[in-house]
């Protein structure tokens, strides 16, 4: 198969489509699926181009500083990355949980926040390295067990859907797949916290439970990860008591209320000052998109920074 790269409008083209479906696992069309033949038509290719898709050459491997910390993203170049958004549209017509508040339409990070709205205590911890500790032996399990797909069927999509073994970081695949590869792992946790009548929300990696919480439960919470082959990031695990702010999803959590971050409004304010002052045409239009990206997304939390975001394009306009 002739490799092809993937021109810069086709990256906007290409988005998972769940066309409004949300169906049990049973009506999946993954569901028994036998045929390694018919695995291709639904994924509208054919046998041996999607077989060539496994190698790991179909991915785009660069490095990625852009939050401090350089992270190696793989992204799927175009053919495979039509191969996996197809795969990822599949699999988000399968309705989620309700703890899921990740790649679930009408569900953000802000809402993942306000479900733990109150006056109680809140874990929040975060599984270490999760689409790349996402084996493909994992994707298979799932495929196999719970889709009941034959072993080979199985076997195609994880290699399908892996890179070096492990699930991809820059796919539209990676979060689903990685949900649903680890969904015995989450439902484990929920049984666990439904036990004591804790709440548990899951936002991609980001775990959070609210209730009657402490370091016992977080080692409980530590233990089951542990066991689906997982390790929780301890450097970021808080336990917040029933009175303090919290911290979810990046949200600040106040009893009834939610808040945009102290943080957050240091970093808009930072950028304010330093839009002020700058004369530099490329700096002020990085500037403008950054100023823009903030204000916007923490008018998500707050809905008076969306006018905020108003008032700075006008100012943008008039400068």
């Amino acid at each position: 198969m002739q490799k092809t790269e993937r021109p810069n409008n086709e990256k906007k083209r290409l988005k998972i489509h769940a066309k409004g479906k949300a169906y049990l696992i049973q009506d999946s069309p993954f569901f028994r699926l036998k045929s390694k033949k018919k695995l291709a038509e639904l994924l509208c290719g054919n046998l041996p181009d999607i077989i060539a898709l496994t190698s790991d050459e179909n991915y785009r491997v660069f490095n990625d500083s852009s939050s401090g910390k350089p992270r190696e993203i793989q992204q799927p170049r175009l053919q495979l990355d039509i191969i996996h958004t197809r795969i990822a549209s599949l699999l988000c017509r399968v309705q989620p949980p309700g703890y899921l508040y990740s790649g679930v339409k009408g569900r953000t990070y802000v809402s993942n926040a306000q479900a733990h709205l109150g006056d109680h205590r809140v874990l929040t911890t975060d599984i270490r390295s999760f689409f790349t500790s996402t084996k493909q032996q994992a994707i298979f399990r799932f495929f196999h067990r719970k889709m009941e797909c034959s072993p080979d069927v199985a076997e195609l999509i994880s290699r399908i859907a892996t890179y070096n073994g492990h699930v991809p970081t820059g796919s539209r695949l990676s979060l689903p797949v990685a949900f649903w590869a680890n969904f015995e792992m989450f439902e484990a946790l929920n049984r666990l916290s439904e036990k004591r009548s804790i709440k548990m929300t899951v936002f991609v990696d980001d775990l959070t439970f609210s209730g009657s919480v402490g370091k016992q439960f977080a080692a409980l919470v530590s233990r089951v990860v542990a066991s689906h082959g997982h390790v929780v990031h301890d450097g970021k695990t808080r336990l917040y008591s029933a009175d303090a702010v919290k911290v979810v999803t990046g949200v600040a959590v106040s009893g009834d209320e939610i808040k945009v971050r102290n943080k957050q409004l240091k970093s808009i304010y930072q950028d304010l000052v330093q839009w002020l002052l700058s004369k530099d045409k490329l700096q002020l239009d990085s500037l403008n998109n950054r100023l823009l990206g903030r204000l916007n997304a923490q008018g998500q939390v707050d809905f008076r920074f969306r006018d905020k975001a108003r008032t700075f394009r006008r100012e943008i306009l008039q400068r």
